[in-house]
């Protein structure tokens, strides 16, 4: 199949990183969005492309094989620390064309890149110690 980013983005240590502008014609294509994102992670934010996988990090080694190998896939998480290190390991098992989104979901949102947002799961709090879902689902509040 060989690398099918070849000739977008940056090349940095052999990995492939993509801006939003880079990775959103391509996911208009035929590239897939693998969210590595879990939990309190995703702050009522989706990414808002057709083509778009939902695999913690924490799951990428036990769960890789369901991913398909016959398309490009642009590996993202909160702001492209955890998609670098998903991109090493899925080349390290096979696969060509993988990518990482610069900056993850925060700068795909700041820059206006399609998103979905639930303002209810948006986190909230004083410091970072206390943060915690706006709505608590445990109390129906």
């Amino acid at each position: 199949m060989g690398n099918r980013f070849s000739g977008h983005g940056l090349v940095i240590d052999g990995l492939v990183y993509l801006s939003g502008s880079d990775a959103l014609p391509l996911l208009k294509v035929d590239a897939v969005l693998v969210d590595l994102r879990e939990g309190l992670e995703r702050n009522g934010r989706e990414f808002d492309v057709a083509a778009l996988i939902n695999l913690p990090f924490r799951e990428l080694s036990s769960g890789y094989a369901a991913l398909p190998q016959d398309k490009p896939l642009v590996l993202a998480d909160c702001v492209g620390l955890k998609s670098k290190d998903g991109v090493r390991f899925l080349l390290g098992k096979g696969y060509e064309s993988v990518a990482s989104l610069n900056g993850g979901m925060v700068d795909w949102e700041r820059e206006g890149f399609p998103t979905i947002i639930d303002r209810s799961e948006e986190l909230t709090g004083g410091c970072a110690c206390q943060l915690k879902p706006r709505k608590d689902h445990r109390f129906g509040c």
